[in-house]
């Protein structure tokens, strides 16, 4: 019997959520994605929500959502902050959230009130995560 295979790539330039959200610190402001492990084990994202820009968001708050045939996925802000900038992009476009998870398909920038990245994993750390799932 042969074991199913997934493959998928962990960028090591982020820190990751258990929740499988990237986070790429760039100016004191954090760039979000999905993980290519989400985008590969969700499969086609249909739909992707996005908050509008320049909202305040708290921790624990939903960033935004994505829908699937079977699910819909909503994610919480491990920070309270300003939502900077959305990639309008990936509402026009979700497929790019599957194909290009870290380039082209992030979900959007976030100012953190307290940028405090201890609580998230880096790649090696991430990776470990996945290996106990």
């Amino acid at each position: 019997m042969e074991a199913d295979v997934m493959e998928f790539s962990v960028a090591h330039n982020r820190k990751y959520s258990k929740e499988h959200v990237w986070y790429q610190e760039k100016d004191e402001r954090l760039v979000v994605g999905i993980s290519d492990f989400l985008a590969e084990d969700i499969g086609e994202i249909l739909r992707v929500i996005l908050r509008q820009a320049e909202n305040e968001i708290d921790a624990e708050e939903s960033m935004f959502s994505i829908w699937t045939a079977e699910e819909k996925l909503t994610f919480p802000s491990p920070f309270s902050g300003m939502i900077d900038e959305v990639n309008g992009e990936v509402e026009i476009s979700p497929d790019l959230v599957n194909d290009s998870p870290y380039d082209l398909g992030w979900i959007m920038i976030l100012n953190p009130h307290e940028l405090d990245l201890e609580n998230l994993l880096d790649a090696d750390e991430y990776v470990d995560y996945l290996a106990e799932l």
